[in-house]
């Protein structure tokens, strides 16, 4: 419990981080922080608890997930989701895998016996294709929520006040 816990609390600092770098309301940096750790928490209990086999599938329910609540916590902060949602998502991306492929691949350039060229390349491919799934399972989970709540998503700035002097 102890490391979800120490996961979530990163993850909202990494995602409170990459929203403050976006320079948004200011209003929409404790739910970008609090969505961050929540969907970092949420596919680390899917992985760890559930035994969730295949990390993509886990970051795909955990991406669906956030933009389900990036699409409430728009509504309350009475601006765009996709403010609140996409810092969330950055730290779930997975940059380690992408590390360790470069890694095998100049591995695998570098190295003269053939074994372990069979065994760098595998191992690339490994990390190659756990790092596009992932990353596409984020883009689609989040994609897939936006899309069904499209008409909500163009009226969550209407009641702003701004928006009542223009017109």
């Amino acid at each position: 419990m102890s490391a979800l816990l120490d996961d979530m609390f990163f993850a909202a600092i990494a995602g409170f981080c990459f929203a403050y770098a976006c320079n948004p309301p200011l209003k929409t940096l404790i739910f970008s922080a609090l969505l961050a750790a929540i969907a970092h928490g949420l596919r680390f209990a899917l992985m760890e608890f559930f035994h969730f086999q295949n990390l993509a599938i886990a970051t795909f329910v955990a991406s669906f997930f956030i933009g389900c609540l990036g699409i409430l916590c728009a509504k309350i902060s009475k601006t765009p989701a996709e403010i609140i949602a996409f810092p969330a998502l950055i730290p779930m991306i997975p940059g380690i895998y992408a590390y360790k492929a470069i890694l095998y691949l100049f591995a695998f350039i570098r190295s003269e016996d053939m074994s372990a060229k069979t065994r760098y390349l595998t191992s690339f491919f490994d990390h190659f294709f756990t790092t596009l799934s992932v990353t596409l399972a984020l883009a689609v989970g989040i994609s897939v929520t936006l899309l069904i709540f499209f008409e909500q998503s163009f009226m969550m700035t209407r009641n702003r006040k701004e928006f009542k002097n223009i017109t």
